[in-house]
């Protein structure tokens, strides 16, 4: 029984880490692309609604958001259609609009087409943030169920 105390939190924590680590991942490919990505304009060819879920039952969550093709030609003219790999556009349906996009020169097909003047960082930030509450609540559950289980009669 109190090996439960301890496989669980565990699972639960690399969860955390993971989730944690891949916004790290996110926030520094944004922060990449803002200092050393080049500039230029693209077409929006096409958009579509993309729905996710988790859970189920009562407990299931849907989620939506817009998916994007950008075509753009990079400076050394290679042409490149492609979905971004950072996305700020929410559920706005750019179809057919020319969009700014900011390219990796070394990898064009990791770019991204902001919707305002900066590249928002904002989900990565926020799942950063979560992810760090979740990994302190997981710390806390260990450090009391451990204190528990030291003064339990079993």
């Amino acid at each position: 029984m109190s090996a439960l105390f301890i496989i669980v939190p565990l699972f639960l924590g690399a969860a955390g880490l993971w989730t944690l680590f891949g916004a790290l991942r996110g926030l520094a490919g944004v922060r990449s692309l803002q200092r050393s990505g080049q500039t230029t304009f693209g077409l929006v060819v096409a958009a579509h609604v993309q729905h996710t879920s988790r859970g189920s039952g009562s407990d299931r969550e849907t989620s939506s958001r817009v998916v994007e093709t950008i075509e753009f030609t990079t400076a050394d003219g290679r042409r490149v259609r492609a979905v971004p790999a950072f996305s700020d556009v929410g559920m706005l349906d750019r179809s057919g609009s020319e969009v700014r996009v900011i390219y990796d020169p070394a990898e064009p097909t990791r770019f991204a087409a902001p919707t305002g003047d900066r590249l928002g960082a904002g989900g990565q930030v926020g799942r950063i943030v979560f992810s760090l509450v979740f990994l302190g609540f997981v710390a806390f559950f260990v450090v009391m169920s451990q204190s528990i289980l030291r003064f339990s009669p079993f």
